[in-house]
Parts: structure tokens; sequence; C-alpha cells
């Protein structure tokens, strides 16, 4: 009998896992922060360092390919890849007691996560040869990685409350052993003949497909990115002002979560035809005017208004949840559309490379401002500091529009079936079309 080919369930699945994942979320922040002792600063430097290893795909990519396991390209790297995934959320169960403990186990679980996505990444790059059908793709990535993270979102905060941090990571590092079987279960043919290309070949034809649209939109895709973020500081503040606690955190993940399903939903039913530069101005705006609420707990609008901080910061996620992946998609839209036929995956995963590169610089950013600006949590020698917290979160939301000059140099993404009686400005550039293709979470 035929074995059936698995391999069509791969995109899903491995989303689903990654998005189950966040089961850990809740329990890191009150691990780094009650358990360990960890300070603001510490924190967004730890999430900058754990963005390495997505930061380095292409290097996968070439790995897999050019040095195939019992002549397999896929199944062995993807079951190394659930093991390394689980190492890590089983260190942080076991032995991590401090920053560089945190820093390995995060070093090998990103390992295990970003190797797993890199065997994905080219089916779903190979298969967007439109910008309609690179949305579709991506919608369909997004919504499993937000299936997986809802159906673990309420857990994540009760169950840090009711065995501990370090308990929810033994369960965390549960799931991604699931990537493990599925790579056993999955069909592939032995391949004996091995891809010769050499390094400096490659570098060769990397360089050959550098034309100017395409070094715009790595440096809009990396500035997009790269703007600091008050992310860890505005996490501390929440706990250590406003009390907010383990199960309340698992509450707002929920809301995040679903709402970002109504994200993907209206990107696929609204968004998707039309031109990039037109979204990208609007999500910027828009991302500006909504981080309004997000300041409202800080200034403390929710005693004006006469309701509690929990319900005011749950309306805040709720916006900000859908806005997310509003925002994201399109990123992961031209990025696809970027890749040309022949290249897709290794060109896919150097452009989501560059956009994790600045999404570890807008850690480091943070990082950096709230040292000068002395916004720290509360520690056994000295009490908290959050008085110029407002600061940093104004640089933050203001420093987004940082990359709106280069939007106009974007290229056209949508093939020329798509552009039908449109007069945009991004309409009349020409650029990129299914047959000349030059071509915000973690890529």
């Amino acid at each position: 009998m035929r074995r059936p080919d698995l391999t069509t369930l791969l995109i899903p699945f491995v989303y689903f896992i990654a998005g189950a994942t966040s089961l850990a979320g809740v329990a890191t922040t009150f691990f780094y922060k009650d358990d360990i002792g960890l300070t603001i600063a510490q924190v967004q430097i730890l999430g900058s360092i754990a963005i390495i290893p997505w930061s380095i795909k292409p290097i996968y990519g070439m790995i897999s390919d050019r040095v195939p396991i019992w002549k397999l390209r896929r199944k062995p790297y993807l079951f190394i890849a659930g093991l390394c995934g689980s190492a890590g959320y089983f260190l942080m169960a076991t032995v991590v007691n401090g920053f560089t403990g945190a820093v390995t186990a995060s070093l090998l679980s990103a390992l295990g996560f970003a190797l797993a996505d890199v065997l994905v990444d080219g089916i779903v790059a190979e298969k967007s040869r439109t910008q309609k059908e690179a949305g579709k793709l991506q919608t369909i990535c997004r919504a499993s990685l937000m299936t997986g993270a809802i159906a673990v979102s309420y857990l994540s905060g009760v169950l840090v409350e009711s065995i501990g941090a370090r308990n929810v990571f033994f369960i965390t590092g549960s799931l991604p052993i699931f990537t493990s079987i599925f790579a056993l279960l999955m069909h592939e043919t032995p391949d004996p003949a091995i891809l010769k290309t050499s390094i400096r070949t490659f570098i060769k034809n990397i360089r050959g497909l550098c034309t100017p649209a395409l070094l715009w939109s790595i440096l809009f895709l990396f500035l997009w990115r790269s703007t600091p973020t008050s992310g860890g500081a505005f996490s501390y503040f929440l706990i250590d002002e406003l009390k907010f606690t383990p199960e309340f955190f698992g509450t707002l993940s929920l809301v995040s979560n679903l709402t970002a399903i109504l994200g993907i939903v209206i990107f696929r039913k609204f968004l998707l035809s039309l031109p990039l530069r037109t979204l990208f101005l609007w999500i910027v705006i828009l991302s500006i005017v909504l981080s309004l609420p997000t300041l409202g707990l800080v200034y403390g609008w929710y005693k004006i208004i006469g309701i509690s901080p929990q319900f005011f910061a749950i309306a805040d996620t709720a916006i900000g949840g859908a806005l997310q992946e509003i925002g994201f998609l399109p990123l992961l839209v031209l990025a696809a559309r970027l890749c040309p036929k022949g290249m897709e995956a290794t060109m896919f995963a150097l452009l989501a490379s560059i956009m994790n590169i600045g999404l570890g610089v807008s850690d480091l950013g943070g990082a950096w401002l709230t040292t000068i600006f002395h916004v720290h949590g509360a520690t056994q020698a000295m009490q908290s500091d959050y008085a110029n917290l407002d600061i940093v979160m104004w640089i933050a939301i203001l420093s987004s529009a940082l990359p709106l000059p280069f939007l106009r140099f974007l290229p056209e993404t949508r093939d020329a079936s798509e552009v039908t009686n449109d007069y945009s400005p991004s309409a009349l550039t020409g650029g990129i079309n299914a047959t000349d293709p030059l071509k915000s979470d973690i890529v």
C-alpha cells in the first residue's frame, strides 16, 4: 500500500507547533523577572541575541541542500529541528539560573524553530507567483501560527500561577517533539545527486540579482523592523505598577491572538490587491494613532474614564493584535514577491534574515533607550523607576515613521493582471510581475 505524502501538511503543521509554543510566553516574562532577576536591559538584549539563529537562515538552506543526511535533505534536518526546539525549553525547565543560561537555552530553541522554518519557506515562496497568491499563502501560514497560539493563550497565564514557570517550560518543550515525529512520517525520495554549487558561485548569483529595486526594498524592510521598541520596559511596568498577574497576561495573549485572526481575515478579504506602498503608509499612520491607548496605561487615562486598567489594557490589546497582523503580512508578501524563480528558498531566507537582524537591532535600541532614560524594574537592591517610560514609548512610537521616505522606491509587487484601472503612483512605476520577479513576531 502506498504511503500517503504528508509533505502538503508540512506548512500549517510547523506553523501551528510554533504558535503553540507561545504557551511559554507568560512564563518567560515572569521567569526572567522574578525567578532569575534579569533587568529590563538584559531582557531586551536577550531578545536581540535570540534573533541570531533567525538571522543566518540562508546558511541552513545551503547546508541542507549541499550536505544531505542519508541522501535526504528535509527529513533528517526537520527531525533535528524538533529536538533542538525541545532542548532549549527543557534547559529552561531545569538548569537555567541566570543570564548566560537563558542565552544558551534561547539560542538552542531558536535554532530549532529557524531550521524548521527554512524547510517550509521555499515551498511558500515557490508558489507565490502573484501578489494575491503570496498573500493567500502567507495568511494560511499566519492563521496556522495564530491558531496554535490561541489554543494555549489562556493556559499560558493560568499554568504559571498553578504549576510554576519551570513546569510550563517542561510542557512547552514537549511540543516541538511532534515536529520530529512528523519528520519520521513524511515521505522523501533519496537524492543521490549532491548540489555542487560553490560558495563563490552562490555569492555571484546573489550579486547578480542586486538590482536597485531589490536593494531599496531590503533597506526598507530593515528600517521597518529595526525601529526601537519599549516592549520589555512596558511589560515590567504592567507587573510592578499595575500589578497584572500571570493569569491576566494569559488573557491579554488570548485577546491579542483572537484579534490577530481578525486582522488576517481583513487582510485576506479586503487588502490583498492594494498597492503595498499604500498599505504601508496607512499602517504607519494607524500604528501611531492607535498606540495612544498604550500610553494611556502609563498616563493613567483609565482613571479619568472611570474604568479599570485591566479593561483598558484588553481594549488596547484587541486593537493592537489586529493591526500587528495587518502590518506584518505585507512584509511577508513583499519578501515572497522579491524572490526570483529558481532561488525562492535562498532569497526568501536571505530577506527574512535581514528583517530578523532588524528586529534584533530594535531590541538593542529599546535596551539603549531604557538605559539612558534610567527606566528599570524593581529589584532587591532598589525600587522600580518608570518616571521616563513615557519618553521611551514616545520615541519608539514616532520612530515607526522613519521608513516612510523610502516608500516611493518600492517596486510594484502585483502581477499585471492584478493592476486594473489603478492609477496610484505604485502602479505607474512598472516594477515586477509574475514573469519578471525581482522580486513585521520573527520571520
